[in-house]
């Protein structure tokens, strides 16, 4: 058996891999927006129905990334991230091939899956092997690179629904599935655990029924109305489940969710910050979807040139925060992309029917913006007091919060522009609903007293736990790959 010792470069080729190969799964999610319309249309049904579509993505955004981070940590990072893309390929193949309505939600349903295995992996690579300045800037590039994937997706998929038809979309991302593949299996090295964990099979049924219940939801209300009360037995499976989860887990040696680490500051004011913003971030972008299309009459190429626009923002605003975050506190870094980001939603509630296509582009650059440059500082605070062996489930139980509040959002303003619509007037629509998202963004600045000012593995490397040894701003350790051998690291 051939044991390979792994430097500083090593370490580091090994992020970029996974980078690029993220960078082609993010496009690839975020091909859908544009043809939405497209889609139903071709189904003759309406916006409304557009909730199930998002359900389906949801649920595979969801369900199962709490079990994909138990399996990261008790196998392999890399066997996670390439299931990811399996899930890329046989999810656009579905959608593309997609005979009824329902299939199509299932294709989406595996798209989803992708995203769940691949979107928190830079994260749990970054915070595992990189302290001080390098972590910050690892983890601004992981993130800046998967909002650039972001940004492309929407204009590439606009051009591919306006001129070839909205299934050729699919077919480009199954492709991107495999290309993606191809790097994290040649590129990314196999880290194994120094031992195996028990399969928390409850833990991973009850977060299943949490998840279902609380995002059919909206589901309901959008197709019965709130006052028909046929969403209430939703909120009852998702409230009962959440009871016999947190039951289940705090018995368990090994829970499928660190409910320990959940409950420390480090993990839940970040967490419930990004919450409450990113409810605003992916509602914004469905508004606008249908306020371009629906309302002013215009093509999905230009929704997905505006989209581009939030991506691009968000991007260039991670790659500037990982590289400044060690020169600022955490709240200055916060506050600063918390008001910026409330700047472009309330030009959003002075929109006008005939508002420009600039006027637009700015808002959603400046909502970008704010995000963007808020994501590695929230991230760097959650991994800063985690153990490396639990350093995948620690960050897939974030992203999951994450996603579940991106998928709300989503599917809220896809309720909420229906509702303000049907009265005769998307203008409103698209106002009304980005005050609500104001008001969210605005309760997150409450939590900024909550943020220390330094962030260890950042500010203050020597403080990390476990004593993991720096190296020119890196973790030097001697890991086993590719054998049947589980990982060893020498501190």
């Amino acid at each position: 058996m051939e044991e390979k010792l792994f430097d500083e470069k090593s370490i580091t080729r090994g992020f970029y891999f996974i980078c690029f190969g993220t960078f082609f799964v993010m496009l690839s999610l975020a091909t859908h927006l544009p043809a939405y319309p497209h889609m139903l249309a071709s189904f003759d049904l309406g916006p409304g129905h557009a909730v199930w579509m998002q359900l389906g993505l949801a649920l595979g955004l969801t369900g199962f990334q709490p079990l994909l981070g138990w399996l990261g940590d008790a196998f392999s990072l890399k066997v996670v991230i390439l299931l990811g893309a399996v899930f890329m390929v046989i999810g656009s193949m579905l959608v593309a091939l997609s005979p009824a309505f329902w299939v199509l939600v299932v294709g989406l349903f595996f798209k989803g899956m992708a995203g769940a295995a691949i979107a928190p992996s830079g994260i749990a690579y970054a915070g595992r092997f990189f302290t001080g300045e390098k972590r910050g800037k690892t983890l601004g590039l992981f993130i800046a690179l998967s909002t650039i994937g972001a940004l492309f997706g929407p204009v590439l998929s606009g051009i591919f629904v306006d001129t070839l038809g909205w299934t050729s979309s699919f077919w480009f991302t199954a492709v991107l599935g495999g290309v993606a593949f191809s790097l994290f299996f040649l590129g990314v090295p196999s880290i194994k655990m120094e031992t195996r964990r028990s399969f928390d099979f409850l833990g991973v049924v009850f977060v299943l029924v949490v998840l279902v219940g609380l995002l059919t939801i909206p589901t309901f209300i959008n197709n019965y109305g709130f006052t028909s009360g046929l969403w209430l037995p939703s909120f009852a499976v998702f409230a009962i489940g959440l009871f016999l989860l947190i039951s289940v887990e705090k018995r368990r040696k090994e829970p499928l969710l660190d409910l320990n680490y959940v409950t420390n500051r480090s993990f839940w004011v970040p967490t419930v910050m990004a919450v409450l913003l990113l409810v605003g971030f992916a509602g914004v972008m469905y508004l606008l979807t249908f306020f371009v299309q629906n309302v002013q009459g215009k093509s999905a190429t230009t929704v997905g040139i505006l989209q581009m626009a939030i991506f691009l923002g968000a991007s260039g605003a991670a790659i500037l925060s990982g590289r400044i975050i060690k020169r600022f506190s955490a709240r200055v870094m916060l506050g600063t992309g918390i008001v910026t980001f409330i700047v472009g939603l309330v030009m959003l509630t002075m929109v006008k029917i005939d508002a420009s296509f600039t006027y637009l582009f700015i808002a959603m650059s400046l909502i970008g913006i704010g995000s963007g440059f808020n994501n590695p500082v929230i991230k760097a605070i959650i991994v800063s007091k985690a153990t490396l062996s639990r350093m995948n489930v620690i960050t897939f139980t974030n992203t999951v919060i994450e996603n579940v509040a991106q998928r709300l959002g989503a599917s809220f303003a896809l309720v909420g522009f229906a509702l303000f619509a049907a009265k005769g007037n998307g203008v409103n629509a698209l106002a009304n609903t980005s005050l609500i998202f104001i008001a969210l963004a605005a309760g997150s600045l409450l939590f900024l007293v909550l943020i220390p000012k330094k962030i260890e593995g950042i500010h203050e490397v020597n403080e990390r736990v476990e004593g993991v040894q720096e190296v020119n701003g890196s973790i030097i350790t001697s890991i086993k790959v590719d054998s049947i051998e589980k990982e060893t690291i020498k501190i």
